[in-house]
């Protein structure tokens, strides 16, 4: 199957009586909530579970939500107490000892029981709302489900598959995204055949190791005078990348005065410079979706995302994850792809 219809898809969902209300735009960048909110999407379509959506107060919004930016896909809910209560699933007990550990202060076992309370809390609060009980976010388990069977779209085939299908049946711009695509791509003098590469700085460097832009776009193996887009969030990287390589044709959305994405001080941005600095980030995606080649990271949001749609095509690649080992790194957390990233050379 190469495409999800869109129909269909709404009325399977429809059809089952369990619901989950799945809260994007928790407390990551766009990216990463995009990966999570198609992976419980999957989950809920494998167990029969109706999946609904609360992005009022989206992290990446200004009070909109979802259809800021993208079509409609599934039914919004607009109850204010997820906004407190609905979140993404807590860290292993394991994983928050991992962590007490690290840090020798005892702050993460608070913080996962004042969180375990409030999920209790939360519960009643949707019981009592909706009248039955209803998923929340942190019901969808970290390790994504392997092999997806569901018939009554055709489905019968492995998570990177199915997620590829999700994706892109929920990856439609509003129009107005899709003008300002057409602007951007107008004022690059951005040609038809391009290549794409994401060179990351800011905080993603107390996560895993920063790889550099040379390394990147060495990897594409491009000739003189070949047109590359980059998506980055720090202007001094695409200043170096044009030193390094003058005689490509480079461009870039990212603007002069970006000096590295630090989610939460992006989070404190007034809305209107919320709203544009995320159209941008779409649109680079957007443009990523359709590049010629692309080249990222298995440790950052846009390229895992990208990865994700595109791993089978052979100019589309990791710099820092072999082609052969790339399916298996993308089922992996975070915290796991960091390490094969820090160990490939």
């Amino acid at each position: 199957m190469d495409k999800l219809n869109l129909a269909s898809y709404q009325q399977v969902n429809k059809s089952f009586t369990k619901r989950m209300v799945y809260r994007a735009g928790v407390d990551c960048g766009f990216c990463a909530e995009m990966n999570y909110m198609v992976d419980a999407m999957l989950y809920c379509l494998v167990h029969h579970i109706k999946f609904q959506l609360y992005s009022k107060d989206a992290n990446f919004g200004t009070g909109i939500g979802w259809s800021e930016y993208f079509l409609p896909f599934c039914e919004e809910v607009h109850e204010n107490f997820h906004r407190k209560y609905n979140y993404h699933k807590l860290p292993s007990w394991l994983n928050i000892l991992r962590i007490c550990r690290s840090q020798k202060s005892l702050g993460s076992v608070t913080w996962k029981i004042k969180k375990t309370i409030m999920t209790f809390i939360g519960r009643c609060v949707s019981y009592k709302t909706y009248g039955e009980k209803v998923l929340l976010a942190q019901d969808v388990p970290q390790n994504p489900v392997r092999w997806c069977y569901i018939p009554e779209l055709g489905i019968d085939g492995d998570y990177l598959s199915t997620f590829n299908l999700l994706a892109r049946m929920v990856w439609r711009l509003q129009p107005e995204i899709l003008n300002k695509e057409e602007t951007y791509k107008m004022n690059l003098s951005l040609p038809p055949i391009y290549s794409g590469a994401q060179i990351r700085g800011g905080d993603k460097v107390s996560e895993t190791k920063l790889i550099d832009g040379k390394t990147h776009i060495e990897k594409l193996n491009l000739h003189d005078e070949d047109s590359l887009f980059i998506l980055t969030d720090d202007y001094r990287l695409f200043l170096q990348a044009k030193e390094d390589f003058p005689k490509l044709k480079l461009s870039t959305l990212c603007q002069e005065d970006e000096k590295g994405y630090y989610h939460k001080l992006f989070c404190q941005e007034d809305l209107q410079s919320k709203k544009e600095a995320i159209t941008r980030l779409i649109v680079s995606v957007d443009l990523m979706l359709s590049s010629s080649s692309f080249v990222g990271s298995i440790t950052t949001g846009p390229s895992v995302f990208i990865l994700k749609l595109r791993y089978k095509e052979s100019k589309v690649q990791a710099v820092d994850c072999s082609k052969q080992e790339l399916p298996a790194a993308l089922l992996l957390p975070l915290r796991a792809r960091a390490i094969i990233s820090s160990k490939h050379p």
